[in-house]
């Protein structure tokens, strides 16, 4: 990672902080989900450097990031991505994205097929039905997230990576502490700024990804988001999607199954 450069980008306002691996190979870049940063791709990144260019950015309001006081829609989500292809000059970019960042991705491939050459969405937040509003349920969930990260940004940095290490014995080491460092750098305020606007509207944008694209799921039973039937339903329409599920791994798919996950993403981009 000593060798990464590093910098930021202005977007609608906001400065994101980016980390890239460099070098004269097809471009990757990295969306992370929710309450993560650039940084808990390190491994991923670690392993691809030596064939890609690989990019990861701090969403706004995470990380190293600025605040999204003017809101965390989106539409100013795809805006950011878009604002990072274009500002470093990456010509026809494969998307990996994670949850919150897998949604964006696909997105920005919707929105912006010119810059897309691949699409890669690890357990993107695709629930069973699609909800237009949100739900008295879905709101006292967010508040309930948000007190316990507010509680958790209380705690010292050794305190949350051992309670990340409790709560995720199969997490590799290198795990810990970038997801430890990524939920203190989190920004309380992103809650209040339209967080419920995102990932409520997958059945309308399913459709329109036409680019190569690889679903990676996990099992529900472990916290996994895609269902066999949402997979299933994906595949059925696009005409060059291709699935990758992975066995005994919950939402964070690459963090429980590293060595499968990683299989899958270099077989993968390897055609692309």
């Amino acid at each position: 990672m000593s060798q990464w450069s590093k910098g930021e980008v202005q977007a609608k306002g906001v400065n994101l902080h980016y980390y890239r691996t460099g070098g004269a190979y097809p471009p990757v870049l990295l969306l992370h989900g929710f309450t993560d940063n650039g940084l808990c791709w390190t491994p991923i990144a670690q392993a691809l450097s030596s064939t890609y260019d690989v990019i990861m950015y701090d969403a706004r309001g995470h990380g190293r990031s600025g605040a999204a006081t003017n809101g965390f829609t989106t539409e100013l989500l795809v805006a950011d991505a878009v604002a990072i292809i274009e500002a470093l000059k990456l010509e026809r970019v494969a998307l990996l994205g994670h949850s919150m960042g897998a949604h964006t991705a696909a997105h920005v491939a919707k929105l912006h097929p010119e810059l897309v050459r691949a699409l890669l969405l690890e357990d993107p937040p695709w629930r069973g039905t699609e909800l237009p509003e949100l739900t008295q349920e879905d709101k006292d969930g967010q508040k309930q997230w948000e007190n316990h990260l507010r509680i958790v940004q209380q705690q010292s940095l050794e305190e949350r990576i051992e309670d990340t290490a409790e709560y995720n014995p199969r997490w590799s080491a290198e795990e810990l502490r970038p997801s430890a460092e990524a939920q203190g750098q989190f920004q309380l305020a992103v809650f209040s700024q339209g967080f419920s606007q995102v990932s409520r509207e997958w059945q309308v944008l399913m459709p329109h990804l036409t680019c190569p694209t690889l679903l990676i799921t996990g099992d529900p039973s472990r916290g996994a988001i895609v269902t066999t039937a949402i997979a299933q339903q994906a595949l059925a329409t696009w005409n060059d999607g291709t699935l990758a599920h992975i066995e005994d791994a919950g939402h964070s798919i690459r963090r429980d199954q590293y060595e499968a996950f990683i299989t899958s993403v270099r077989e993968f981009l390897k055609e692309k």
